[in-house]
């Protein structure tokens, strides 16, 4: 196993690197994001190729990782040819740069990047690991069912979003209907719930506590990186904003009076 942490490593430094050369003359980084979900569907169908012991549960659960990669790239893809040009927190970084971003960002966006999806990829370091006869018990289905509810969140945020961005919305008006209504970031909070799953149905089969290392990491970096870096963009960009803020919660939706008939922000 410990070779192959440093083999995939090597394969993710070197896949970041590429979409780093492709993003120069495009001046989008945007691009580093279609790459996260299928790194870790790359990851996993890898180390069986490379070796690691298939079983039914194994191949289930990296199709799942499968079917939850190819999901968020079409939406990140989706999203991104929605927008006028480079993601705004790519290009706030870009204007701040200067004229020697366009080599910062290698060490400053994409090869962190590919490190923390190594690092949160544990959950799937431990179900390679996990002998073939070993099958899930019960906290290992609660993992499962866990994941299942964390990808349907995901995916029902992400679509409704894109629903708003169809319309028009997006730049100047904040979602606050659906499940927008009970969390400012619901689509985060589906992915953590996902991961943690993965990660409880992984340790089910493996019997290694470093799996969680992963969906701690990923939500610690959502909590304090992503999410208040999204945040200093919607309030800077959208009047709307901090009301939506101040009556709805950061990350873990919960029911407020009206919800269900909760409309734009105003």
């Amino acid at each position: 196993m410990d070779s192959f942490l440093l083999t995939s490593l090597a394969l993710t430094l070197i896949a970041f690197t590429a979409i780093w050369l492709i993003h120069v003359p495009l001046k989008d980084a945007g691009l580093v994001d279609y790459y996260w979900g299928p790194g870790f569907a790359v990851i996993g169908w890898t180390g069986l190729m490379l070796g690691a012991e298939a079983s039914p549960v194994k191949l289930l659960l990296l199709a799942a990782i499968s079917i939850w990669s190819v999901r968020l790239a079409g939406q990140l893809i989706m999203r991104h040819r929605l927008m006028a040009g480079e993601d705004a927190r790519y290009a706030r970084m870009r204007a701040e740069g200067g004229p020697h971003w366009w080599w910062q960002s290698l060490y400053k966006v994409f090869l962190p990047q590919a490190v923390i999806l190594c690092i949160v990829a544990t959950p799937v370091y431990a179900l390679l690991d996990a002998p073939a006869s070993a099958q899930l018990s019960l906290p290992g289905y609660i993992g499962l069912i866990a994941f299942v509810i964390g990808l349907l969140i995901e995916a029902i945020a992400d679509w409704q979003l894109y629903r708003h961005r169809l319309q028009g919305k997006a730049g100047h008006q904040t979602l606050s209907s659906g499940l927008w209504a009970y969390s400012r970031h619901p689509n985060y909070f589906g992915e953590i719930l996902l991961w943690f799953g993965l990660g409880l149905a992984a340790h089910d089969l493996s019997g290694v506590w470093w799996t969680f290392m992963g969906p701690v990491v990923l939500a610690l970096v959502i909590r304090f990186v992503s999410l208040p870096l999204t945040e200093r963009h919607l309030n800077a960009s959208r009047t709307d904003y901090a009301p939506y803020a101040g009556r709805t919660p950061a990350l873990i939706p919960l029911p407020r009076p009206g919800a269900f008939n909760a409309g734009p922000a105003e």
